[in-house]
């Protein structure tokens, strides 16, 4: 190795061990946290950050995905937290947890968000009318903090508003919480039960205003059920939320297939046809005149004449010749049987079709080649 590939290894390594050097003195370990998807349960379950809490507390908990009276066994001092829509229930299951809330149950339940006027059968039998009305609601969280939520549908009691213990809101617009005793149980309403889902109680200030609501059904010590509802949206909302990336090329392919078989926009009437000499109609057309008017010989002399001209033109010795001698020739010299040659030459009963055919097929042959 010469000197100076020796000076630049020597060079290159130096530089190597500065940058290690570097970045060994500069670089610095560094924690950080960053939140996780949720998985498992907490993906489907809203209410899944308040079952693990309420656990916490030595709460009895089961959560369900749907209402389903008889597989739950509500004892007379549970707790239904229903996050389903309400107008959904059936005239029997708000009888059953009207008369499950009369033995000591404790109902707590949302406003059906929408469709304001249909309130279902559970706001019908507590006398509930379902208004649209935003109303903000913000509590302290902390020394200088506040938490906010904001209820988008309030309720108006049919009845006199004293049957409720608690009602949270103004008269003239609604109110966003209530509860009132019903026989040794009570049912509570809410706006929205959103302040009860695990992302919001993750925020300060949300647990202690869930608290506030749940408190009063939970000091009986029974078990808590929370029925989520796990509704799916329809088909044709999934492709379009989520189907789309492929969606949109399959329709832009579809509408260039139709493009290029659809039928290309022209004039309502067709084209006027131009004018033409057909000249092989109007012989044809004469010809089978003539031959039915009984003069095939006049057919026959023209081709007969322009037969002779070549014949005399092209080979005279051979059209010097006459009679049986001429066909003899004639016939040695293209292949056909001297009868067909003598028929050609010598036509008779040119009246009949298949006769005067043959005879005309044979004389252009032998003009043809003569």
């Amino acid at each position: 190795m010469n000197r100076r590939s020796l000076g630049i290894s020597l060079l290159i390594a130096v530089l190597l061990a500065l940058f290690v050097a570097w970045w060994t003195y500069t670089f610095e370990y560094a924690e950080e946290e960053r939140p996780a998807p949720l998985r498992g349960e907490a993906r489907y379950n809203p209410f899944f950050g308040l079952k693990k809490v309420l656990q916490a507390r030595g709460v009895d908990v089961e959560s369900r995905a749907n209402l389903n009276l008889q597989a739950m066994h509500l004892g007379e001092n549970d707790t239904l937290v229903l996050g389903a829509d309400v107008r959904t229930l059936t005239h029997a299951q708000a009888e059953e947890l009207l008369d499950w809330t009369d033995d000591g149950g404790h109902l707590v339940f949302a406003l059906p968000q929408g469709s304001e006027g249909r309130a279902g059968e559970l706001l019908d039998a507590l006398k509930i009318t379902v208004v649209s009305h935003m109303n903000c609601v913000s509590w302290p969280s902390g020394e200088k903090d506040s938490a906010e939520h904001c209820f988008a549908y309030e309720f108006k009691p049919k009845s006199d508003a004293d049957a409720f213990d608690l009602l949270l809101g103004d008269k003239e617009h609604g109110y966003y919480v209530g509860r009132r005793a019903r026989g040794e149980g009570d049912v509570t309403l809410a706006g929205d039960l959103q302040f009860l889902h695990t992302e919001p109680l993750k925020r300060a200030g949300f647990a202690m205003f869930a608290w506030q609501v749940l408190a009063p059904a939970l000091h009986d010590g029974g078990k808590v059920h929370l029925v989520y509802a796990a509704d799916v949206p329809p088909l044709h909302v999934l492709l379009v939320r989520y189907g789309w990336p492929a969606l949109l090329p399959a329709l832009l392919a579809l509408l260039a297939w139709l493009w290029a078989r659809a039928q290309r926009f022209g004039p309502l009437l067709p084209l006027a046809a131009g004018n033409r000499r057909a000249l092989r109609e109007h012989i044809e057309a004469a010809g089978e005149f003539t031959f039915r008017r009984g003069r095939a010989a006049a057919l026959y002399a023209p081709l007969r004449r322009a037969f002779d001209e070549r014949l005399r033109r092209d080979d005279p010795a051979l059209a010097a010749l006459e009679g049986d001698t001429l066909i003899e020739a004639l016939a040695a010299r293209t292949g056909h049987s001297p009868v067909v040659v003598r028929l050609a030459l010598q036509p008779f009963n040119l009246a009949q079709p298949e006769v005067f055919f043959t005879t005309i097929k044979t004389l252009t042959e032998l003009r043809a080649r003569p």
